[in-house]
């Protein structure tokens, strides 16, 4: 198995802000879960934009990039924003044709990282879920501007990551 795990937004298209920044963030995550794939002789290929200066471009350089590796499966990992909170809001997974692996995946995130398991959405609005030549997940980390969420994802970086990759590796 190969997987190809990138970063949403990108260095000059910044993503969500609040408690903690979704780009800074996200690149965490992605060598995090790329390095412990690795280790577990699963080949592994991770890419975060440094280029892009709008959306648009942003969102073809990411799916480009995607597919243009030799690749089973594709991974973006985000995290989301609704409006500034204590409250704690949770972790969901997107997907199109992956139902099944984003509920593991977001329940396995959920009981990692003491956040809510918000489950599984189907989106077929994305542009990375659509236009991704190979099985795609989104990952929605948790919520950036909910201090309850921040805290928990802080607190449990690790085991968040070993969680994705526990479930990745079980997927094959």
């Amino acid at each position: 198995m190969k997987v190809a795990i990138s970063s949403g937004h990108g260095k000059h298209i910044r993503g969500a802000s609040g408690y903690i920044d979704e780009v800074n963030n996200a690149r965490l995550v992605v060598e995090r879960v790329a390095e412990l794939l690795d280790r577990r002789g699963i080949e592994t290929d991770s890419w975060h934009d440094n280029i892009s200066d709008d959306q648009s471009e942003n969102l073809n350089r990411i799916v480009d990039w995607h597919n243009s590796q030799t690749r089973d499966l594709d991974i973006s990992v985000h995290f989301n924003a609704y409006e500034p909170t204590e409250q704690p809001m949770g972790t969901e997974v997107l997907y199109v044709s992956q139902e099944a692996l984003a509920i593991r995946l977001s329940a396995a995130i959920a009981a990692a990282g003491n956040l809510i398991d918000r489950g599984s959405k189907y989106r077929s609005d994305l542009y990375f879920l659509n236009q991704t030549e190979e099985p795609a997940v989104l990952l929605e980390i948790c919520f950036v501007d909910s201090q309850a969420d921040a805290t928990a994802y802080q607190n449990n970086f690790q085991h968040i990551c070993q969680a994705i990759a526990d479930v990745i590796t079980e997927g094959i």
